[in-house]
């Protein structure tokens, strides 16, 4: 397979007219054409996951993240991403991003994470386009099969998604059942939860301020971090190029930026 059959196979599933205006997905670095030997699926291209792919001979590199989010005047070893985009066109690795694309699209990081957090009846949280004939757009809104408590359900969530503590907002007793998320950071969307009746919102990057808002509107909040909430998309993308007959690697790098002291 060569890189322009990859890169159709991968629109597909998250055509690149999905993502968001602001965003930046497809092919950053690279040559579209080059031949692909063996692709390495991570969150972000960062200087552990180049080290990885150098190591496994992989010589794609499929993303959530875009390494490249605004123009660059200036390519040269004076910026860490310079550093990069000179080591990977010297190693002849190629760089594609499926971000607010793959956010959007069904089956795609939101619909993930609504798997994982037990979620049935699953609907559009925020309809702004189309999918194959279907509305289509950022986070979903969906049910609980029982009734819980926000305490219950956020530590539940925590397990599921390996993190050692997990930041609540509102009455840890409260009973949740009505749940509405997006991944990454999603707070632009926390009124679209209010009005449609979730009893908790989950997303990561959570601020104060919007969690005073939050309580005002009389929704709980969990945070599952930006990280947590998209690297479960990694091994789907793995796994959706394995059925082309594709040799993808799932990054085993540690890209969460956060830890707990005490």
């Amino acid at each position: 397979m060569n890189g322009k059959a990859l890169m159709e196979y991968l629109e597909q599933w998250a055509p690149v007219t999905l993502a968001e205006s602001w965003d930046n997905p497809g092919l950053l670095v690279g040559d579209g054409e080059a031949e692909v030997k063996k692709v390495l699926v991570a969150l972000d291209v960062t200087d552990a996951v180049l080290d990885e792919a150098e190591r496994v001979g992989a010589n794609w590199i499929v993303t959530h993240h875009p390494m490249l989010f605004s123009a660059m005047k200036q390519i040269t070893t004076a910026t860490p991403n310079g550093r990069r985009i000179l080591r990977m066109a010297k190693a002849g690795i190629q760089h594609y991003a499926m971000h607010t694309n793959l956010d959007i699209a069904f089956g795609g990081t939101n619909d993930v994470l609504a798997q994982v957090a037990g979620l049935s009846q699953v609907e559009v949280l925020s309809p702004s386009c189309e999918q194959n004939g279907k509305e289509n757009g950022l986070g979903r809104i969906g049910e609980l099969e029982t009734e819980m408590s926000l305490a219950d359900f956020a530590d539940g969530l925590r397990k599921k998604l390996g993190l050692s503590h997990i930041n609540i907002v509102g009455d840890r007793h409260r009973p949740v059942r009505r749940v509405a998320l997006c991944t990454g950071s999603g707070m632009d969307f926390l009124m679209d939860a209010v009005h449609q009746g979730a009893d908790v919102y989950l997303s990561g990057d959570i601020r104060f301020h919007e969690s005073q808002k939050a309580l005002d509107a009389g929704i709980c909040l969990i945070d599952v971090t930006h990280y947590a909430s998209e690297v479960l998309i990694v091994p789907v993308i793995a796994a959706y190029l394995e059925k082309q007959g594709v040799p993808a690697v799932i990054s085993q790098a540690n890209g969460q930026v956060f830890d707990v002291l005490g």
